[in-house]
């Protein structure tokens, strides 16, 4: 308005915050893309950082991390923790809409694993280092449960985790991230 005002003209301002408006419209993981994100894209996200179900979805994510890093001593990738927690769709929450270039899909996918990786870490349940291949890795607040939990523990269930078969460990593991769902907050 204060362009408009030393220009004389209020209305050539209204319609600059207008344009300014209409491009805030859509989420900030969906930025330069000039189509609207798909429902099921904006459904998970809402999933993966709503107050209901983050800290189930960070969880599930930072158990996964933990059990990757155990394994191969690095991080898994954004892409890795993405197709273990989303394995029916590659990692992806849904398709994209038609008509994508090739840049506008690398935004979305980066820029909605990045912001809910973000969100996750504000709980610190995961960490990582910004720009930096395999970096991630559990948070403070993981790592707090983590040792809460093996200090409430009995003695005797400690050795028995450390010699239980693979296959129960396996078997835990599909029941963790199975048990995450949306379907509560709908």
């Amino acid at each position: 308005m204060t362009a408009g005002r030393i220009l004389g003209e209020a209305r050539a301002a209204t319609v600059i915050v207008t344009e300014a408006m209409t491009l805030e419209l859509y989420p900030i993981w969906w930025r330069g893309i000039d189509t609207p994100p798909p429902a099921e894209w904006t459904y998970m996200f809402e999933c993966f950082t709503g107050e209901d179900t983050a800290e189930d979805w960070a969880l599930a994510a930072a158990i996964f991390i933990a059990r990757t890093r155990h394994r191969t001593a690095l991080g898994p990738t954004f892409a890795e923790l993405f197709i273990h927690l989303l394995p029916e769709d590659h990692g992806l929450p849904g398709p994209f809409p038609v008509g994508l270039e090739y840049i506008e899909r690398w935004r979305a996918v980066s820029g909605f694993r990045g912001h809910v990786s973000i969100e996750w870490r504000r709980r610190g349940l995961i960490s990582f280092d910004k720009g930096v291949t395999r970096s991630l890795r559990v948070g403070r607040v993981f790592r707090e449960r983590s040792r809460d939990r093996q200090r409430t523990r009995p003695v005797g269930a400690r050795l028995d985790s450390k010699t239980s078969d693979t296959s129960d460990r396996n078997e835990s593991q599909t029941q963790e991230t199975q048990g995450v769902t949306c379907s509560d907050t709908a």
